[in-house]
């Protein structure tokens, strides 16, 4: 019995797919670009629970990340005597397999199940049959909860999320293996809104718990800026930031304070429509981009929400809200659900042209889902409008609910349609990121605020310049007449606003609208969804030998990828460090027409593959 480490692991692969038959780990493709054709972004992540409970316990952590089944059972029959699964409800057909195999050849290990599958498990099946499966059913915050457990003193100490794996996208017509340039860390979990539906509010009690203080979120991310270059955004986890007024002034103070950093990165923030307008009421609009939000996710919901008790959006039009964070460069994530009881064949469009009328950058358009453990949940439970659907249908696009005036097909075509309705409307969302982008390169060169104006612009100017490179695809590939003019006229804007294209961008440009092209006719007859995307099984070590090295883990890829995997990433790899010194050699040899700040930016970006992220 392995007493001296503790196996950490991810539910086995393969995965379940979504209903459009996306992929589960590509949260891009499957949400945030879902529906923009050729230019909807491919994108890979990790399971990052896993990675800070490994980070702040003591003992030594191996951590499985998407094992294959083989890989998991040769882990298990190293007999560990402490075993942790995070999952989400979506997997749990798949954890029972796991925990039924462990019970067998490893009787007296103690199995724990964190995450959102432990309350949905908990729900669903109360106390009695936890025991077969699972020792302990973990929930809430997980960090203390495994300190304790383990025996360790000081159960309080700071919570470490040191330089975690990285997360990144790209258009899937340019790359089907995208470089890393998204950081990711939690600042707070749990929320005090007490909306029926969300799952967050019940795991956390409906309270928030700090996992970094102010100057913590700072540390970490200096910490991604000297260490890791490449990251050009930090993916922030909080239910909702602007509750926190005094945080988000310390971390302004720091932003302000580092104009190095304001050249480079920016960060994804959570807010609700009600909370933001509160703080941009009291403070100003322009201080949520000098705190170095560079993107917000906010669930609008719906139209009526507010009628119904929902009361997030209550004290202004999100409209005016997307408006005014755009105007200053803040791209939006805008999220919408489809199949709320007042939702009836009469007003459902209406709220779904509403939430297209807020023109998001990004969006994520889901089906009311009763998770269980969730008030929602219990409610209808009682009146008997759960249906018994399989785990892999515990999700986002869930068909569990009974609709009360809508039959259960209609709630998915309709979030299937309004991804249709809006990227028809606007364009793709690196159509509405370029729009969104100039506008923040022109509202701060007129600035008043010296820090913004000579520092944040250069990263717009770059942003705008790496978006602009895939114009001519997203103008021959528009899916109709008015999304191309869009396209026409936000090329026309570029040139007015930042000046003509450098020879790089152009050079850049016809590469992306030839491989575009070539994309095109292969999904004629190949259509890419044909293939949801796999992640690659990693296996990480937390050795705690080295503690105060900056990335406290190693990375181990235990399986030969198959001939043709490595061929394909060796050619796209190859392709693009081509095309980069194609592009430098094109910047050095017309040297009097470059822009070396645009130029250098856009070369990097090809060489390591590090496009586009929120």
């Amino acid at each position: 019995m392995i007493e001296d480490t503790i196996l950490l692991t991810t539910p086995t692969f393969p995965y379940p797919t979504l209903p459009p038959n996306d992929s589960l780990t590509d949260a891009m493709g499957q949400r945030f670009t879902h529906g923009d054709d050729l230019f909807t972004l491919n994108s890979h992540t990790h399971c990052y629970a896993n990675h800070i409970l490994a980070q702040n316990v003591n003992k030594p952590c191996i951590l499985l990340e998407y094992p294959r089944w083989k890989d998991f059972t040769k882990e298990v029959d190293k007999q560990y005597a402490v075993i942790g699964i995070s999952a989400f409800p979506v997997h749990l057909d798949n954890v029972m397999k796991m925990c039924e195999y462990i019970r067998e050849k490893s009787p007296e290990t103690t199995i724990l199940l964190g995450s959102y599958a432990a309350q949905a498990f908990a729900a669903k099946y109360g106390e009695e049959p936890e025991l077969k499966y699972v020792d302990h059913v973990v929930l809430g915050e997980g960090v203390r909860w495994f300190r304790d457990f383990l025996g360790e003193g000081d159960l309080d100490r700071p919570i470490e999320q040191k330089l975690m794996p990285k997360c990144g996208g790209g258009p899937i017509c340019i790359s089907r293996y995208p470089g890393g340039n998204i950081g990711f860390f939690v600042s707070g979990l749990g929320c005090p809104g007490g909306c029926d539906f969300c799952s967050t509010t019940v795991m956390f009690n409906g309270k928030r718990i700090e996992m970094l203080t102010s100057q913590e979120f700072v540390e970490h991310v200096r910490a991604y800026y000297e260490h890791f270059p490449l990251v050009k955004n930090i993916f922030v986890i909080e239910e909702d930031h602007f509750r926190h007024h005094d945080y988000l002034h310390a971390i302004r103070d720091y932003w302000q304070a580092h104009p190095d950093i304001i050249e480079r990165l920016d960060w994804f923030a959570f807010g609700s429509i009600d909370n933001i307008a509160e703080f941009a009421d009291k403070y100003g609009w322009d201080y949520i981009s000098e705190i170095g939000i560079g993107s917000i996710f906010i669930g609008v919901e719906s139209k009526f929400a507010g009628e119904y008790g929902y009361d997030k959006r209550e004290k202004m039009d999100a409209r005016e809200v997307f408006s005014k964070l755009h105007e200053r460069g803040i791209r939006t994530v805008g999220a919408w659900i489809c199949g709320w009881d007042f939702h009836t064949h009469q007003n459902m469009l209406e709220d779904l042209n509403y939430f297209v009328a807020c023109y998001p950058t990004y969006e994520q358009l889901t089906r009311m889902s009763p998770f269980p453990g969730t008030v929602l949940y219990d409610k209808l439970k009682e009146e008997g409008r759960v249906r018994n659907v399989p785990w892999e249908d515990v999700h986002f696009w869930s068909s569990a609910q009974v609709n009360t005036h809508l039959e259960t097909h209609e709630t998915l075509n309709l979030t299937e349609y309004g991804y249709k309705l809006l990227y028809e409307t606007w364009g793709p969302s690196l159509l509405r990121r370029l729009d969104v982008v100039l506008n923040g390169y022109e509202y701060w060169m007129k600035s008043d605020n010296k820090t913004m104006r000579e520092h944040k612009t250069k990263l717009f100017r770059q942003q705008a310049a790496l978006t602009m490179v895939i114009s001519s695809a997203m103008y021959r590939f528009a899916p109709n007449g008015v999304v191309r003019r869009r396209v026409e006229k936000m090329r026309q804007r570029y040139k007015e606003v930042i000046g003509e294209p450098t020879p790089s961008m152009k050079i850049a440009d016809r590469y992306a609208h030839f491989v575009a092209k070539r994309w095109k006719k292969k999904d004629l007859f190949n259509p890419f969804n044909q293939y949801p995307k796999e992640e690659p099984f990693k296996r990480y070590i937390y050795d705690k030998k080295d503690t105060n090295g900056a990335m406290p883990y190693r990375t181990e890829y235990p399986h030969t990828k198959e001939l043709r995997t490595r061929f394909q990433m060796f050619r796209e790899v190859a392709r693009f460090k081509v095309l980069a010194f194609i592009v430098w050699m094109v910047k050095n040899l017309l040297f009097w027409k470059n822009d070396p700040e645009i130029d250098d930016y856009l070369i990097e970006a090809i060489r390591y593959r590090t496009f586009y992220g929120f």
